[in-house]
């Protein structure tokens, strides 16, 4: 990674002037930032989901989730599943959970700030590509519906996607439906969702040190 690099890139993503204008080239139709996670040298997994959650707040203190979407994806990852009985196992060992994660994932977005439902290329022509680049060597890019695979890769149907490793200028690639409570729970079987997820956690290699934190709270991420 080139973390410098990458650090100031996304500082002038994180200072667009265009959410505040009243007519925006990205069509947004309401002024809502853009989100920028946080970067680390560690990170060598990426994540690339569609938008931010609607209910992001990167202002909240490291222990507590900056969106309520956060938990269920941490359980999802570490625990297999984003039940609520997971989730609240993810909740209480948020603030270690968190830590592993952001150590070893790098989090973007195809759309820059929420987009309302109604995502559009704009970010991603301008910014994306360039910060794969900078955030090269990866070891896994995580797509998180069609979005970010499809200008990735170019459009294709996500059903003929899901559940196998695909290449991205060398770098592999596994596309997922969006594990989202809200619109995409009854389509899990179709996009053979449970499999891919099975899949990615066979493909994410972590350090002992962060094994034996995840092992310490009753995880085995190791299938």
């Amino acid at each position: 990674m080139r973390y410098e690099d990458l650090k100031d890139y996304t500082s002038r993503i994180q200072s667009c002037r265009f959410w505040t204008q009243e007519d925006p080239p990205c069509g947004r139709s309401r002024a809502v930032p853009p989100v920028v996670n946080e970067i680390l040298p560690t990170q060598k997994y990426l994540i690339i989901s569609s938008d931010p959650a609607a209910d992001t707040d990167k202002q909240r203190d490291s222990d507590t989730p900056a969106s309520d979407f956060a938990c269920r994806f941490l359980a999802l990852l570490f625990l297999g599943d984003d039940t609520s009985d997971r989730a609240e196992v993810a909740l209480r060992h948020y603030s270690t959970l968190s830590t592993v994660f952001v150590r070893n994932f790098y989090w973007t977005h195809y759309c820059k700030c929420h987009a309302f439902g109604r995502p559009n290329s704009f970010c991603a022509r301008n910014y994306l590509s360039h910060e794969i680049e900078l955030a090269q060597p990866i070891e896994l890019i995580v797509s998180l519906g069609s979005k970010p695979v499809d200008f990735l890769l170019g459009k294709r149907p996500l059903k003929d996607r899901v559940c196998r490793v695909l290449d991205y200028r060398g770098v592999p690639l596994i596309a997922s439906l969006h594990p989202s409570k809200d619109w995409n729970t009854g389509r899990r079987d179709e996009y053979q969702f449970y499999e891919t997820w099975k899949l990615v956690r066979g493909k994410i290699r972590l350090s002992p040190r962060d094994y034996q934190v995840l092992n310490m709270l009753g995880i085995n991420l190791a299938l």
